[in-house]
């Protein structure tokens, strides 16, 4: 059977909004894995060149930052997003039982709701009417508007575990490769060239996604990239002097 128009056009915003929702969501995993993997691999990865001289080391070194760090960093999603996704579906596990429980309260609140945002009292009672005839209706209005999070848009912590876990790979491996295809001096600076340049070119990508200046968005990730790749260098030839040897 057809839907009516208005529940038709009401269906597609939620599945655009949706979407929206789970492309944010896999963005920010998929940026904070891919910086994350191109940064410390290439920070630590540069101190252990400079401080032994060894390739073979330093490729050893790599494919066990990169193993044990894309495991730990898409544990650390799962675990982060399955927490917050048990929150929020206890939120909305109350909210229902208020509108099972007590419709006079929820009634109220609709009217107050509405009518601190300038609604006409002929038009929340409208509103009021409908909502209060649909309980599933009703519980989306009422968690989007009191709690800010909708019922289909929560979030999947296996799905973000696995865009982070992956991004972080793609991110560790940069900085690997010139080490497991070259001799240690030339691969140390193309290395950290084709890291930084990397860096650029999805800091740009992702200022082209949220429609923003792709140069900027790359420059940005390139300078706070390039500070946290220094400290990471840092730390590695402090490591390799006091800790390794």
């Amino acid at each position: 059977m057809t839907q009516p128009p208005q529940r038709e056009h009401h269906r597609l915003q939620q599945e655009r909004h949706s979407g929206q929702d789970v492309v944010r969501t896999r963005l920010r995993d998929a940026v904070f894995g891919m910086q994350d993997g191109l940064i410390s691999s290439m920070g630590a990865l540069t101190g252990i060149a400079a401080g032994t001289g060894d390739g073979q080391t330093v490729v050893v070194a790599g494919f066990v930052i990169i193993v044990v760090e894309s495991l730990s960093m898409a544990a650390g999603s799962y675990l982060s997003s399955k927490s917050q996704r048990e929150y929020l579906e206890r939120l909305l596990r109350e909210e229902a039982e208020e509108i099972a429980n007590e419709p006079e309260k929820e009634h109220q609140e609709i009217w107050e709701m509405y009518r601190s945002r300038g609604y006409a009292e002929e038009e929340i009672a409208v509103i009021a009417k409908r909502l209060m005839s649909n309980p599933k209706l009703l519980l989306e209005d009422m968690a989007h508007k009191e709690l800010g999070i909708s019922p289909d848009t929560l979030e999947e912590p296996v799905g973000n575990a696995l865009v982070m876990g992956t991004a972080y790979v793609a991110g560790g491996l940069v900085p690997v490769l010139p080490y497991l295809l070259l001799p240690i001096q030339p691969a140390m600076p193309l290395s950290v060239f084709g890291t930084l340049t990397v860096l650029f070119l999805f800091g740009g990508l992702k200022g082209r996604i949220v429609r923003q200046s792709w140069w900027r968005s790359g420059l940005e990730m390139l300078s706070v990239a390039g500070l946290a790749a220094l400290a990471g260098f840092l730390i590695g030839r402090i490591a390799d002097r006091w800790i390794l040897r």
